[in-house]
């Protein structure tokens, strides 16, 4: 009886300290501020697919929220800088229409101002490319800061 308890004890201790090491590796972006086409945009998007994105536009007449991610990709610009390819199907907006998302970001150190992009892309069907986009908003954002924090628990 005391070894199965033991050996129950060990085994819920081993698969804490492998879920705390999964939930380190995680990868995660985020950012605020404002786009190129001058749309406010706040993000937080995570390497297992969770977190969440707003973007609306100044006169209000586009708004969309995002409550989960597709897609989640870790690569580096042709410059070296990180850069992460979200995708996103679960995107509505405040009329309950849904949209689908495709945005790359790129962290171009600090401040963000000025260096950091965003390019968005919103589409009415699956997957959203330039092709089928409706919405196009890419380049550096004019305010704000999108940060790529890298996975350093398995560097």
């Amino acid at each position: 009886m005391m070894r199965t308890r033991g050996a129950i004890f060990f085994l819920a201790i081993a698969a804490m300290l492998v879920a705390a090491q999964a939930a380190a590796a995680l990868e995660q972006t985020s950012g605020v501020g404002q786009t190129r086409e001058s749309a406010t945009l706040g993000f937080t998007a995570k390497s297992d697919n969770s977190g969440e994105l707003t973007y609306a536009v100044d006169d209000g007449t586009f708004w969309v929220h995002c409550k989960r991610f597709s897609s989640y990709e870790r690569t580096e610009s042709p410059k070296g800088y990180p850069k992460v390819t979200i995708t996103a199907r679960k995107c509505f907006r405040k009329n309950g229409a849904q949209r689908f998302l495709r945005a790359v970001f790129i962290d171009r150190g600090e401040p963000g101002i000025a260096w950091d992009i965003a390019r968005i892309l919103w589409s009415r069907t699956w997957p959203a490319t330039p092709e089928t986009a409706t919405r196009k908003d890419r380049g550096r954002i004019t305010a704000g800061n999108i940060q790529i924090l890298q996975d350093t628990a398995s560097s």
